[in-house]
């Protein structure tokens, strides 16, 4: 016996079944592209097709070919259809973890090339400077770095100069401070300040050999004033020479570390930068004079070009012009280069 229907029936729930194996392409990894994992993380958190497309700004059709490859690529329908729009299958709700990780992951390898945080960063940056320089420098350059950037970390290296190319194109170092002629076209600079060389003496010698405050040092000195020559500072080397003070030279150094001694307890005199001049001179009575025709030359901070537009570069470079222009900066050793060595 027939029984006839009731009213209409209702419309069944359509599941959009998982594709058949024989339906199956070869898809691999490298067919998921980045915006098939855009599109699930839309639909998934709209629960609708129409609403993922306008959040994506593409078109419905486009929203469902990218569901349909994403189909193919997992084995599963990902997605049914309700009466108010889609909800996930159970392996769609344990993709979704994995796919908002991913797209975590390469947001953050995005972010990389354009995001510097100083107060969170933990970089290590590598300065190549002559011990006087680091001893005068870093103070300031530390204080700097506990306030602005607390986890960051100076390492110091001495770099030969004919390997400085070389260790600045490969990172081994960031930064080279200092004046270098000879330096490489490919190096990038920027001046942080210009020097120039003083005549530096105890206050005591100074009057001994009756020196006027206002005097210059113009190839003419006291018969009765000696010195003591700093071999790889070529300025200094050079003014001794043109002044024809060679002849009265009574030591020579390699470095300015033992001139404080000198100006403690001799009674010498020594042309040397102004910088480390005053920074001496504050320690104990000198006296400081000009030297005619000294001239000057820039103290530069030199990089790599490959290096310039990274973020922690150019927030140094900004911090270094900054403690100079405001007159933070220690006096320090300007002059950080050696002699131009023989390189094979």
């Amino acid at each position: 016996m027939t029984h006839a229907a009731t009213g209409r029936p209702a419309a069944p729930t359509r599941v959009e079944s998982a594709p058949h194996d024989s339906d199956l392409s070869e898809l691999r990894v490298q067919d998921l592209d980045l915006n098939l994992l855009k599109t699930f993380r839309a639909v998934y958190e709209e629960r609708h097709v129409g609403r993922a497309a306008l959040r994506l700004g593409v078109t419905q059709p486009s929203v469902s070919h990218a569901l349909g490859r994403l189909r193919l690529m997992f084995r599963d329908a990902l997605f049914v259809r309700t009466g108010t729009g889609v909800e996930p299958t159970p392996r769609a709700q344990r993709l979704a973890i994995s796919v908002d990780k991913a797209l975590a992951i390469l947001q953050d390898v995005l972010d990389e090339g354009s995001r510097f945080t100083p107060d969170s960063t933990q970089r290590v940056f590598r300065l190549h400077m002559s011990d006087f320089a680091a001893s005068a420098f870093l103070p300031t350059l530390l204080a700097a770095f506990d306030r602005r950037a607390p986890g960051a970390v100076i390492e110091t290296l001495h770099v030969d100069e004919c390997q400085l190319n070389v260790a600045l194109e490969s990172g081994r170092i960031d930064f080279a401070l200092g004046h270098f002629a000879d330096a490489s076209s490919h190096f990038q600079r920027t001046a942080l300040l210009h020097e120039r060389c003083v005549l530096l003496m105890p206050r005591r010698t100074a009057q001994r050999v009756a020196l006027p405050d206002d005097y210059v040092l113009d190839g003419e000195a006291p018969d009765t004033l000696r010195f003591v020559a700093v071999t790889s500072h070529p300025q200094s080397m050079q003014l001794l020479e043109r002044h024809g003070l060679m002849p009265r030279v009574r030591a020579a150094l390699p470095d300015f570390m033992v001139v404080p001694a000198l100006l403690r307890d001799g009674d010498y005199a020594l042309i040397l930068p102004e910088t480390i001049a005053i920074t001496f001179a504050a320690r104990q009575p000198c006296a400081l004079y000009e030297i005619a025709g000294a001239g000057e030359w820039a103290v530069n901070a030199y990089w790599h070009r490959r290096f310039d537009a990274d973020p922690g570069h150019r927030w140094l470079r900004a911090l270094l012009l900054e403690l100079f222009h405001i007159g933070e900066l220690a006096p320090f050793d300007a002059w950080l280069a050696p002699q131009p060595p023989a390189c094979a």
